[in-house]
């Protein structure tokens, strides 16, 4: 499971970094969408 979490970690951190390059606020959104999603599926 951990293995499965820093695999989605790391493709919100990279969704982020392009976001912020682009200044994309949507993307931003999105990216923050799926860090809860992860945070409620740890609160499990």
């Amino acid at each position: 499971m951990a293995e499965k979490v820093a695999r989605r970690l790391r493709d919100v951190v990279d969704l982020l970094e392009s976001a912020v390059e682009e200044k994309d606020w949507g993307l931003v959104e999105e990216a923050l969408d799926e860090l809860r999603s992860i945070v409620g599926e740890l609160e499990e």
